[in-house]
Formats: structure tokens, C-alpha cells, sequence
């Protein structure tokens, strides 16, 4: 049951990395109403109990996980200033 929406979008299969962080909308063929679920960007897209690969996931709302977020993952800048000043007093 796929709306215009759905068709000019790209549709995803279990099995595929997901590409972009956030909510997506899953459609199974029969046994279920559409539901909205929350990927991760690079973890593999499940295949369903009951209808396997008969799903397809849409990207609904790209949101952005917060360690792959470019100001929020990697080192802090509280701790790039600490290890600074205890390399300049020679200190590891």
C-alpha cells in the first residue's frame, strides 16, 4: 500500500545498510499496518517475522544519532584543552 509519497522516495530492503540516521516508515505486504521505526545509520535492515523480505523501509525523518552527530562525536574540546596543557608541563 504504497502512497505517492513512498513511490517518488527511495525504498530499502532487509538486508541493506541503512543510509542515513532516523525514522523510517515500514511497510510489510499484509500482515501489519505501516509503523514508523528508528534506524541507524550502517546497522543492516531486519527482515520481518512474519512476511521475511516482503518489507520495505522509507525514510520518513532524517535525524541525525548523536555519536555520529559532527559536534557531538570524537573528543570534547574540554578534553583536547586538558591533554594540551598536561603535554606542555611534559606530563602523560
Amino acid at each position: 500500500m504504497a502512497t505517492a509519497l513512498r513511490r517518488d522516495t527511495n525504498a530499502y530492503k532487509p538486508g541493506q545498510k541503512v543510509p542515513i540516521s532516523g525514522v523510517y516508515t515500514v511497510v510489510h505486504v499484509v500482515h501489519r499496518s505501516d509503523h514508523q521505526v528508528l534506524a541507524i545509520r550502517g546497522e543492516e535492515l531486519p527482515f520481518c517475522r512474519a512476511c521475511g523480505a516482503n518489507v520495505s523501509f522509507y525514510p520518513a525523518q532524517p535525524v541525525t544519532y548523536m555519536t555520529q552527530d559532527f559536534d557531538l562525536a570524537g573528543l570534547s574540546l574540554q578534553i583536547l584543552t586538558s591533554r594540551a596543557k598536561t603535554a606542555k608541563r611534559g606530563v602523560l
